[in-house]
């Protein structure tokens, strides 16, 4: 038998060699196709990243920007913010530079309504800024952040030009900051020191001598009679001993604006409080709740503010300062059924004096916030009164402490309070 050994020369060199030809052939066409598709990866997350960054510098623009507009009133304060805090922020490396130009359409103020009820997309109409400007009530701004050609930042050069002829892409980027409504609670101190009033009379000067008291009889501040041979004098309604000394004050002894006692600096800047919240586009809803050595829940909440105002002037004053209690009672109007589950939640807190009853204070805020979704601001009156532990209350209930030295800066922090509308973003 003949063997033959098998043959793999010439023929299996071929093969092998054609498989190495079909795998290069198969390699430059893969090869290309995976770097163009890893060019569009890189490029595409540059874009998703420069996208981004834009949204968050934009969206903390608009939120600057509202809260400004809010607390100071001003449109050229809306557009400061609105621009220094774009700069802050970089999209590509660069600063997000906005226009402020009432043309130039980055900066705009409106209303945002919700389109179709309650649970509806919120909508945003735009009011030319002269009209702003000249005291048509706006309550949102829409800021625009641009990277286009044209805009101050200009376009954006991709990672890897050239793909489909480009090296450069735009986008852009709205968000509005509304102003919410808010359900107001309002938590006073009524305890005997809000009533002291330090009339400094000089060396001659006596509202009760006998001349003074006759003279203001005279005025209808007094009223009198006669008896075993002498006068008589008894305050005529609606006086007291702070509002005659007041009186005699200013018109006999001709001495300038009287002293004042702190309740009555509370009830202008009450007053104050309440004009500001009137003036605003928003819904406001208001409770008052006061407090000595007792407290009481004196109103729920009310969108008629002068039923706040009348009962305010209706309120007595005396006894110690329970803080505590008084914030107990104030939260009662914020979770009655008048509450509306998706206005924010305020609570001011207000005192010139050292909490000396129990509950204590900062537990009871603690207490509240752990229940509710709320803010709790706080304002100290007057050289008496505790601030730190006021300014730990404000810290617990995510607000702001202030403090009063007097009566105009009582008024003054309450309008700021009122002015300071929160803000949502809904777009």
């Amino acid at each position: 038998m003949d063997i033959h050994p098998i043959r793999s020369g010439g023929n299996a060199s071929c093969r092998s060699h054609g498989r190495r030809g079909s795998v290069m052939a198969i390699t430059a066409v893969i090869l290309p196709v995976l770097a163009i598709l890893a060019a569009f990866a890189i490029n595409a997350a540059h874009m998703q990243l420069t996208r981004t960054e834009l949204a968050v510098a934009t969206d903390a623009s608009a939120r600057a920007a509202g809260r400004a507009f809010s607390e100071i009133q001003s449109v050229d304060s809306a557009v400061d913010a609105a621009i220094a805090t774009a700069a802050l922020n970089t999209v590509n490396g660069d600063p997000l530079r906005l226009r402020g130009g009432d043309h130039d359409y980055e900066i705009e103020f409106g209303n945002a309504l919700q389109n179709n009820g309650t649970n509806s997309r919120y909508v945003f109409t735009k009011i030319p800024t002269s009209d702003v400007r000249s005291g048509t009530v706006a309550s949102a701004i829409r800021v625009t952040g641009k990277r286009v050609a044209g805009s101050l930042s200009g376009n954006v050069p991709l990672i890897i030009p050239g793909l489909l002829n480009a090296d450069r892409f735009e986008t852009q980027y709205d968000s509005v900051a509304m102003q919410v409504d808010r359900d107001i609670s309002m938590i006073l101190d009524r305890s005997g020191s809000m009533e002291q009033v330090d009339f400094d009379w000089d060396n001659g000067e006596n509202p009760f001598s006998g001349s003074a008291l006759y003279w203001a009889s005279n005025q209808g501040v007094l009223n009198r009679y006669y008896n075993n041979g002498s006068w008589n004098y008894y305050y005529a309604p609606g006086q007291d001993s702070n509002t005659y000394q007041q009186y005699m004050w200013e018109n006999y002894f001709d001495k300038g604006p009287a002293p004042q006692s702190p309740w009555q600096d509370l009830v202008r800047a009450v007053d104050a409080f309440l004009n500001v919240l009137d003036a605003t586009s928003q819904e406001e809803q208001v409770s008052l709740a006061s407090y000595a050595t007792t407290a009481s829940l004196d109103t729920l909440l009310e969108k008629n503010h002068q039923i706040v105002r009348d009962k305010v002037r209706r309120l007595n004053t005396g006894g110690m300062t329970a803080i505590g209690k008084g914030m107990q009672e104030g939260i009662q109007g914020l979770i009655d059924a008048r509450a509306r589950p998706f206005a924010a939640k305020t609570m001011v807190v207000m005192t010139d004096g050292v909490q000396n009853q129990t509950p204590w204070a900062e537990p009871v805020a603690a207490n509240l916030v752990a229940n509710n979704l709320l803010t709790i601001h706080t304002v100290t009156f007057g050289t008496g009164a505790n601030q730190e532990d006021m300014r730990e209350v404000a810290n617990i209930g995510g607000g702001k402490h202030y403090h009063a030295a007097s009566g105009a800066d009582l008024v003054r922090i309450f309008e700021e309070i009122a002015n300071n509308l929160p803000t949502i973003l809904t777009e």
